[in-house]
């Protein structure tokens, strides 16, 4: 009895290992590589589906990006537009400062060599890197000289009060036309009334002249002025005085008419101007 129960499972499993076979064998290569594909594949969509991918960035990422972008970019934009207005400034200074030296004007000013009211030798190149202004007139003028020296002391005053300006070398000069009468002596004594900068210079009469073409100023003194004894006469003379800048170049003129403010205010923009072009 056991003997024949157990060929008969014998059998059973013998014909389910058959099938089994056939079954396998039935299979092609081809559609079990594309079963194992499929499973791969849903497989992998299932892992990736449960996250996002590592370092996705998400809305509020992007948003904080974005405005530091805008942020960047505006304050560069300012920069360059800072920069541009700065650099266009200069230039419209230089345009401004190169019409005093434009084709056709005639030149003015120069060297000079000549003697200060301490008695020491002086020439153009001992007030470089100051401002000069500079006035020809004589001491024995009744009222035009006065009145336009006290112009010019206001003037120095005014700028050495001034905020932003006290640093600034104002040297008011005074040059006499008159150097048969006007001695060192006397022209000391004279500047001193009217400004402690005052600065008096005097030279010979062919000295003279040279610096007044230079400048030119229009000066005449009758002939006795010259070669006589006589010493009562008037010189007649041009009602300028002169703005030289630092580098001894001719800035501008000034008349009777313009008051001391106008005289400031150029002289004022014309510091500004050097100022930018220094900068």
């Amino acid at each position: 009895m056991n003997t024949a129960a157990r060929a008969l499972r014998a059998v059973r499993y013998s014909c389910a290992a058959e099938r089994h076979l056939a079954k396998t064998l039935s299979r092609s290569p081809v559609s079990l590589l594309r079963q194992r594909t499929l499973l791969l594949s849903q497989h992998s969509i299932r892992q990736y589906s449960q996250a996002a991918p590592k370092g996705a960035q998400t809305k509020e990422d992007f948003s904080r990006l974005t405005w530091k972008s805008i942020g960047a970019f505006l304050v560069s934009g300012a920069a360059l537009f800072g920069y541009f207005e700065y650099e266009k400034r200069k230039l419209q200074a230089r345009r401004e400062a190169s019409k005093n030296e434009s084709a056709g004007k005639p030149l003015v000013g120069g060297p000079f060599s000549l003697v200060d009211h301490n008695g020491r030798p002086v020439t153009d190149l001992d007030y470089r890197g100051k401002y000069m202004l500079l006035y020809f007139g004589y001491t024995f003028c009744p009222d035009v000289c006065p009145e336009e020296l006290e112009k010019m002391a206001e003037v120095v005053d005014t700028l050495s009060k001034k905020e932003g300006y006290t640093e600034e070398t104002i040297v008011p000069i005074f040059i006499s036309c008159d150097p048969k009468r006007d001695s060192i002596e006397a022209i000391k004594e004279y500047v001193r009334d009217f400004h402690p900068k005052f600065v008096g210079l005097i030279g010979t009469h062919a000295q003279i002249k040279r610096v007044a073409k230079a400048y030119r100023l229009y000066f005449s003194a009758p002939p006795r002025a010259v070669d006589d004894d006589e010493a009562d006469y008037l010189v007649d003379h041009s009602i300028f005085f002169y703005l030289v800048d630092p580098d001894g170049k001719y800035v501008a003129h000034f008349g009777r008419t313009d008051t001391a403010e106008e005289v400031t205010d150029r002289i004022i923009q014309q510091i500004k101007q050097r100022r930018q072009l220094n900068a």
